[in-house]
Parts: structure tokens; sequence; C-alpha cells
């Protein structure tokens, strides 16, 4: 600031001086000329006039030529000022205090442009966890490979979708339109990554890959891209998994205009081994060389792809009853009118070749072949172009606790592909159902003490006809620090019909036509944070009535009763000096194990040693970390289906899965080097995860993130 008013004022004086008259000139006074110092004559009484006359002309060139040399510096200086201006975010969405920050993350809400805010963690503490699903969750079940088909222990973390069920597996590693990050950010920010075991044999390697690069056009508008790639080979063979996400996003955050909008494509490829074929071969025994372990199909794949197109925007209108202009960005009386688009394709192809001969393979689809005796070529679709349009009625400000009142009509298109064997006399055809439906909802808050919401959905028309949805949300807030104490009771209404492929699905290994029963579920929530003490407690209490499920032959089923679910999971680290102590811990209970199998406890400890190697530049975490669950019936997968479906032979668990780690975090970027399952063999080998699929065996693998910024 110094610097800039000391060139102004030497400016400012430069042309003043130029301004004053010109003075008679005297013996000895000389003459200088633009840049060049030299001098040009002396004057003296023996000057003829025409020399004194050609002096006078060349004086009044230098004084015009200083006159426009001042005019142009002060309009560099006043574009300079200009341009050099700061721009502000100004927006009604955030609130002040995140307004200047440099990085900004949240998520949307596409039935209201709602958004919620995130807390982005770059550090080695949020990248120590390669499965998404574990950064989430204290554990889950999948196939043992990166990318496979996974499902988390905790009932009230499991992602649904009924609209296509074989993709509920797979969301877990990839991002839908309700949990996309959207962000603002002040200069370009990118993130680089991988996770995978790098010095394994080709035969057996993971590699798992995220690129992802954001920046601001302007204050308000932003544009992001990511890639993000889980996979491997496997253990096992014919078990090679890869799984893409790549996302494309933009937002703008107005005055009066808030969008956000983008694409999402997710594509898997996996070759299906079905499990392996005796899990004896690694429970009792040490295996050399896991390739060499027989599995149930010898030729099968399976193929899904996503893409998602979508845009959510609204408009707001203040209305100033007083034309008072006092108020700020998103204060007093405001109408907001929003609209949704969103288009959105899932394709699955499952092929297969069992050979006559092949009775392991036969066995695993109940020797059923509808279509072919030995090839299989199943594919599913679905389309849904849905637009939704809503008001949003600010009655008197958004802190008022009555803050919001909503409404909005949506309308879906659905199309689905399902083969029926009809089609060889008829032709092939879809089904198309037009899904009309309304919803409602409210919000509001006290200060920075209380804050609620509750919105409810019900289905006028179509496929999902009389299903309604209600939740509601309140959030209590205690300041005997700073940090705070933060309670939550949530309420959750579901009566919902179950999704078409429960219904009717006809392909070579499986057929059936139900009418199953709508499901009605009722969910109590409570959640307990204390972020100074790192506590976090959650209970949870769910009452199914009519539940679907797979059962252990694969077949949709549906149980005519009530199921409940009672749920509690604590987190609560500890520090001891350099000795950190941080416990996930999860308690669950099912009424009815045979249709909603759940491990009683779940536990993740992961316990260290920290300390620094370099001060403010290198710090290092030395210690173990440990997954771990009770014994249950861990569901199996099937590969024709691509769902999970309940097995009754063998309980799985009761097995410490212990990685040995160096975790370091080196100014921005985090690397680790881990020594998977260190424990392998003890107290046995039963380090499986889903039915017939294992987890890895001992290996090293190796990650590191790196997120670097303009300055």
């Amino acid at each position: 600031m110094k610097k800039s008013i000391s060139v102004i004022s030497t400016v400012v004086l430069l042309y003043i001086h130029a301004l004053l008259p010109a003075q008679t000139l005297q013996p000895q006074d000389t003459i200088v000329s633009g840049k060049d110092t030299s001098v040009i004559t002396q004057i003296d009484s023996t000057l003829t006039k025409r020399e004194l006359k050609a002096i006078e002309k060349e004086k009044k060139f230098l004084v015009k030529q200083k006159e426009r040399e001042t005019k142009d510096s002060l309009k560099a200086i006043s574009d300079s000022i200009k341009w050099s201006q700061p721009r502000i975010l100004e927006t009604y969405i955030l609130p002040d205090s995140l307004k200047y920050k440099r990085l900004i993350t949240w998520k949307h809400d596409s039935w209201l442009n709602n958004i919620e805010m995130l807390n982005p963690d770059t550090t080695y503490q949020e990248n120590f966890h390669v499965y998404p699903f574990m950064k989430n969750d204290v554990g889950g079940t999948y196939l043992g490979v990166s990318g496979s088909a996974a499902i988390t222990h905790n009932y009230f973390k499991r992602d649904k979708l009924d609209i296509f069920e074989p993709f509920e597996p797979y969301l877990a590693w990839s991002h839908t339109i309700d949990n996309v990050p959207f962000y603002n950010v002040k200069t370009p920010y990118t993130e680089l990554a991988y996770w995978g075991t790098l010095f394994a044999n080709r035969d057996k390697e993971e590699s798992n890959i995220k690129v992802m690069h954001t920046q601001n056009l302007s204050p308000s508008w932003n544009i992001n891209f990511t890639y993000n790639r889980y996979g491997g080979v496997g253990l096992a063979q014919r078990e090679a998994t890869d799984n893409r996400t790549v996302t494309l996003t933009t937002n703008y955050l107005g005055k009066k205009y808030l969008m956000h909008g983008g694409y999402i494509y997710q594509g898997i490829k996996r070759e299906e081994n079905g499990g392996i074929l005796d899990d004896k071969m690694v429970i009792d025994t040490t295996v050399d060389d896991s390739k060499e372990l027989e599995y149930r199909l010898r030729e099968a794949d399976n193929q899904l792809k996503r893409n998602t197109l979508f845009l959510t925007h609204s408009y707001g209108l203040p209305i100033r009853w007083n034309k008072d202009d006092t108020l700020a960005v998103g204060e007093g009386t405001i109408t907001y009118f929003g609209h949704t688009f969103e288009y959105t394709t899932y394709t699955k192809k499952y092929t297969d070749k069992i050979e006559l001969t092949d009775s392991v393979g036969r066995a695993m689809y109940n020797n059923i072949f509808l279509i072919s005796p030995t090839t299989s070529s199943d594919s599913i679709r679905v389309s849904s172009l849905q637009n939704k349009a809503f008001i949003r009625i600010q009655p008197w400000g958004k802190d008022a606790i009555l803050s919001k009142l909503d409404g909005g009509i949506g309308h879906q298109y659905m199309n689905v592909y399902n083969f029926r064997p009809d089609y060889y006399l008829h032709g092939t055809s879809n089904q198309t159902y037009n899904n009309v439906f309304v919803y409602f909802g409210a919000q509001g808050n006290f200060r920075k003490y209380f804050k609620w919401d509750a919105n409810a959905k019900y289905d006028l028309s179509g496929y999902y006809a009389n299903n309604f949805r209600f939740d509601s949300k309140a959030i209590f807030s205690f300041y005997p620090h700073k940090e705070g104490i933060h309670l939550t009771a949530a309420i959750k209404l579901d009566n919902r019909r179950p999704g078409w492929l429960s219904n009717s699905y006809y392909s070579n290994h499986y057929q059936w036509e139900n009418n199953f029963e709508n499901i009605t579920e009722t969910k109590l929530e409570g959640y307990l944070n204390i972020p100074k003490y790192k506590l976090t407690i959650f209970a949870g209490y769910s009452a199914i009535n009519n539940p679907t499920y797979f059962g252990t032959q694969g077949y949709a089923a549906q149980h005519l009763d009530i199921v409940s679910v009672l749920s509690a999971y604590i987190q609560k680290n500890f520090r001891l000096g350099f000795l950190h102590l941080d416990n996930r811990v999860l308690f669950q209970m099912s009424s009815n194990k045979e249709i909603i199998p759940l491990p009683e406890i779940s536990a993740n400890l992961k316990y260290y040693m920290q300390f620094e190697l370099v001060k403010n530049v290198l710090t290092a975490q030395i210690g173990a970390d440990v997954t771990y669950n009770t014994p249950y019936f861990a569901q199996a997968y099937n590969p024709a289906l691509g769902v999970f479906q309940n097995q009754n032979e063998r309980e799985i668990g009761n097995y410490p899965y212990i990685d040995g780690f160096v975790n370091l975090q080196w100014k921005r970027a985090s690397i680790f080097v881990k020594y998977l399952n260190a424990a392998q063999g003890w107290p046995d080998g039963d380090y499986f995860s889903a039915h017939h699929y294992f987890r890895p065996q001992t290996a090293i693998k190796v990650g590191m993130h790196w997120p670097f910024y303009v300055k």
C-alpha cells in the first residue's frame, strides 16, 4: 500500500511541474531531451535569434511530450488499480466465513438445490484407507479385489438403487448426482494419487489412480474434472477388475442464481470366477501360489456402465415490501424458482460359457439353462429421463425458525429392457413407465443452536404409484467450548414398491414373475458428535416390513413379516504422548439373520506412534491397522445377477486382518507403505470377506497422494 501511494504521489508532482509556466532561459541553463541526459547546448549572449527560437521550440516539444507521458502514466495506474481489485465471491448460499477460503467443497440436493458443506481432508489421515467403503464404515464385504462388488457392514450406510439393483454393489467406488463434490477455489487446485501393490508380480498387481483438477473461471463459476480408477488382476485366476469413473462438473454461485451441473460416467469390466471351489485350501493350508486354486466358473464376464447427465438450477426473486436496500444478499423475503434435469442410463451384460461336462460350473446356477445349454449372453438396460420443477419460499430470512417452505412436482420417464422369450416371435420391446410425483419440504434454525428440516415425497402414478417417503432431522448444538457439542435426531418413513428386477426377470439361469407387496420401513437415528474430544456416537433402529432379498439359490424372495435391526456405533481417538489409539466399533443385531445377515461386532482399530522427523516438514506414523468382525453368514456374490445373495453354508469372521504400516505426511504429500495381512495364518487362514472370496494375502502396498495449488 505504501509503495502504491509513493508511485501515485510522484506522478502527481511530475504532472503539476509539467503544467507550470515556462521560465525564461538564462545562461548556464540546460535542456534535457527525453531519456537522454546529455546537455543539448549552453545559452549565452552570443546566440542568434534563430538559435534562441529553435531552442524555445525544442523546449515546448519536450513539455508536451512530458504531458503525454504523465497522462499515459496516470491512465496506466488507473487501469492497474481497476484490474487488480480483488474479485470477491458474492452469493447467498454460503456463510460469510467461507467466502474467503482457498478451497470450499460441498454436495448438493437435486430436489431443492440445497447444499451440504463437506470438510475436505487431504492429509495422511484421510488417504490412509484406499477403499471408499473403509473410509465411511468400519468394514465391508467385497470380493477381495479393488473395484469389485462391495456392501458395507453397517446396515444404515448401505446404498440403495431400486431402479437398477445390479449397480448397488458398485456405487461405493463412484459418485452419484447426490454425493458428487463441487468446488469453489481461489487458485487452480489439483490432486494426483496412486495406491497399489507396485512391487507385486504383474499377475497379482493392484492399481488405483486418482486425477482431479478444479479451477474457477470467475469468483462464482467453477469447473472440475475427476478421474478415478480402481482395480487389479486379482489373487486367484479370472477375477481381474477394472472400475473407472470420469466426472465433469460445473457450478455457479451467484447473488440470485445457483447452478449445479455435470456428467458422470462409471464403467466396470470384471472377469467372474464364481469364487474358489474349496475354502479349506486357504483356511487349513498355506497356499504358495493362489493362482493354483480351483475356481467355479471357467469363462464368465460382466460389463456394467452408467451414464448420468444432470443440471439443477434455481433463481431467487427478492420481495422488498418497503424497498429496503440495506439487506444483504439472500436476506429478507425471497422466492426461489428451480428446475432439475437428469438423464441416466444403466446397462449390464453378463456372458458365460459352461460346457456340458463342467459339473461345478453348472451347479453354480442350479443346473438351470433356460435359453442355451452352454452359453449365456444376458443384457438388461434401464434409462431414466427426469424433470423436476420446484419453488422455495423464504418468508422472513434465512436465519428464521421457519426459513424455507418448499414444494415441487416431477416426472420420470423410465424405459426398461429385460429379455422375454416371446421376443423371438413378436420382436424386442421395452417396458415404459411415466412416474409422476410431488414433494414438499420445510426447514429453519435458531441462531447456531438449533436447526431442523423435513421433506416428503408422494408418487401419483407410474411404476411407483402410491409410494411415500418422509425424512426429518433436528440438530441441537451447545457451546461449552469452541468446537461445540452436536446432537442430531432423525426419523425416516418409507413405503416403496420393490425394484423391477425383484418383480420380473428372465435370463439363461434365472426366471421369475413376482407381485411383491410394498416394503415399509421406519428408521430412528441419533448422532452425538464432540469434535474436541474426537468422539462420535451413533444409535439406530430400523423396522422393515415385507423386506425383499436374494435367497440361497439366487432367486428374489420376500419375507412377509417384520425384521428389525438395532445398531450402535462409536468412534473415539485417544492420545498418550506420541502413542495414538484410533477406535471405530460397530454393534448390530438383526431379528432375522436368515433375511438380513449382519456381524454382531465389527471393528477397525488403528494404533500407531506419531512423531515429527523434520519439524513442520515431515511427520511419521508407525503402527498397525486391524479390521475384525465376529462370525456370521457373510453373503455370497451371484455373477449372473450381479447382486449379493444369502448363504447358509459357512460362517465367516473371527479373523484379525492386520496391516503393518508407515504413514508419512511430507509437506502437502501423504505417503504410506503397508505390509498387508501381516499376521497371515494366525490364528488360522480364514481371511475371507465374502463367501468363497478371500482378501489379499501378504504383500507390500504403497500409496501417494499429492495435492497442489497455485499460490
